[in-house]
């Protein structure tokens, strides 16, 4: 309860605060990002949505606590009943009803729990539009990468067409190396062709997250570095039982469903309401008491007397209440195998980065240094000299997609956790 009260004072002083602990990449790379993120909290319509939805959640708690409006009546008498003071004529009354005591209050108890899980939904949202902003980017940066490395590869095989133009020029190689760049060369025009169509769907897609159609280009740095953050399963899981929403909002709804129970037990309890009513006495010639008119104080009671009704929707609301708590083990489950794989990635990913970043890519600039040398030389095919080119784009590329991979599972893992990671 109390970190839902924490977070709603943020949300009512500054519309959306971003805690993006979890990244430790360049300076430019965490402003760009954040602020696409601050834009995209600020300005997306489902989070909106979410937000105006939890502040009329919240509008109600006072409400479900008030007492049901007062009923005044009016009667006219058809036959005047005559009395000593006169004939009675007229009657208005007022008449409060009284819920039993405790009903107001498992009332209120309800409805705030319901405004905790719209602001749970609230919460959810916006970590899950932070995320899919992440993810946009990330693509956009990926796919700014390769086509600098699918450019790079297309004009270093324009200057090995020249060597081979100059070499079977001297016949010093044949027809078929050249025939062959020519190949290769058309292969990669249509992989950068293919890589800039991508480019605006992925526009696209960033623009409806951030709501900003005018967007012209995602800004992306032209490199990102970070550092592996300690991986330690049981603090993160902790972190993910105080702050995620899936299971603040099944708490929530746990709560409420033990209001709802206790509210359904007292309706075998009866409503009772005070009121006063005052009859309207005509004039009776020759009584000093003609004309005064009569006040009658009022109570009365509801009488809880379909028993079975009762006992029926106790036992609903009591069966409601044991599927909430299934409910709530069943997305810990979850959440736990969703940390296992989140794990995983992060593992797997860093053990990739690592792989390419030293051992591969170096191996990969070494062998293509050597073999270019070798094909200069006239010792080995051209083939080979392709092969090495290839072989080192690709060490490239699955870094990238490595680096990529492991950021977005920081990403996951920091939705999980509902932005608590340091």
């Amino acid at each position: 309860m109390k970190s839902f009260h924490k977070l709603k004072i943020n949300y009512t002083i500054g519309l959306f605060v971003l805690v993006n602990l979890i990244f430790s990449q360049t300076t430019d790379s965490n402003g760009i990002l954040d602020g696409y993120i601050h834009a995209g909290l600020e300005n997306n319509p489902s989070i909106k949505q979410a937000f105006k939805q939890w502040k009329a959640a919240e509008a109600k708690v006072r409400y479900s606590k008030g007492l049901p409006n007062p009923t005044i009546s009016f009667g006219y008498f058809l036959e005047s009943v005559q009395t000593a003071a006169g004939p009675q004529e007229t009657k208005i009354g007022i008449m409060q009803k009284i819920p039993w005591f405790g009903k107001r209050k498992a009332n209120g108890n309800a409805q705030t729990a319901r405004a905790e899980m719209a602001f749970s939904q609230l919460e959810k949202k916006r970590l899950a539009i932070t995320h899919e902003i992440r993810n946009v980017w990330y693509d956009q940066y990926y796919l700014m990468r390769i086509t600098d490395l699918t450019q790079q590869n297309f004009e270093l095989i324009q200057n090995w067409d020249s060597v081979i133009r100059s070499k079977y020029i001297t016949s010093r190689t044949g027809h078929p190396d050249l025939i062959k760049t020519q190949i290769e060369l058309i292969q990669l025009e249509d992989e950068l062709l293919s890589l800039e169509n991508q480019k605006r769907p992925l526009l696209e897609s960033f623009r409806s997250l951030i709501n900003e159609q005018d967007l012209l280009e995602i800004s992306v740095p032209d490199s990102l570095s970070f550092t592996l953050t300690e991986i330690n399963r049981n603090i993160f899981l902790g972190m993910i039982k105080d702050s995620n929403p899936d299971l603040m909002m099944a708490t929530a709804e746990f709560e409420m469903s033990k209001a709802r129970l206790k509210r359904v037990k007292l309706n075998r309890m009866p409503d009772f309401g005070v009121g006063m009513e005052k009859i309207g006495t005509g004039e009776k010639p020759e009584n000093k008491f003609s004309g005064k008119d009569p006040l009658v104080a009022k109570v009365s009671f509801d009488i809880p007397l379909w028993f079975g009704k009762n006992k029926s929707a106790i036992k609903s609301a009591n069966l409601s209440l044991e599927s909430v708590q299934q409910k709530n083990i069943s997305i810990q489950n979850e959440l736990e195998a969703k940390l296992e794989r989140v794990l995983y990635e992060l593992e797997e990913s860093n053990r990739q980065i690592q792989l390419y970043q030293n051992v591969l890519i170096p191996k990969g600039l070494e062998s293509l240094g050597a073999t270019e040398k070798a094909y200069r030389a006239d010792k080995i095919d051209f083939l080979s000299l392709v092969d090495a080119q290839r072989r080192l784009l690709k060490f490239q590329m699955k870094y990238e997609k490595a680096l990529i991979n492991f950021l977005k599972a920081k990403s996951k893992l920091s939705n999980l956790t509902g932005e608590k990671i340091s």
